[in-house]
């Protein structure tokens, strides 16, 4: 997997790990807790409803939220760019898109199994 900025690329069937955290505008660890939720979502674009990908984290380690693709979940994506983001759903009920709509690109494989 590679990542620049915000945008992610990565080969199609991989196991991925993802760690996301929270800082506070003076750059303070504000950790994730119990009854939060981070959503991972991705789509073909940000005009469609229909989610090719979501994983949802709801079990923190030290505060981070570490999100697992497994090859099934790409397996059978098309290799193409799409977007993504990721949101956080507090357990008061506020929600914060903490990682903006970016490139989430699926390139091809070589080693089938």
């Amino acid at each position: 997997m590679i990542v620049e900025g915000t945008n992610i690329s990565m080969i199609k069937g991989d196991t991925e790990l993802i760690e996301v955290s929270c800082r506070d505008i003076e750059g303070n660890p504000v950790p994730f807790e119990n009854g939060d939720k981070v959503y991972l979502t991705v789509k073909t674009s940000t005009n469609t409803a229909e989610k090719i990908l979501q994983k949802v984290v709801t079990d923190f380690i030290d505060g981070i939220a570490c999100i697992e693709i497994q090859p099934k979940d790409t397996k059978e994506l098309l290799c193409r760019a799409y977007v993504y983001d990721i949101q956080l759903t507090r357990a008061d009920g506020s929600v914060k898109t903490i990682i903006p709509p970016s490139s989430f690109v699926v390139r091809g494989e070589v080693t089938y199994e």
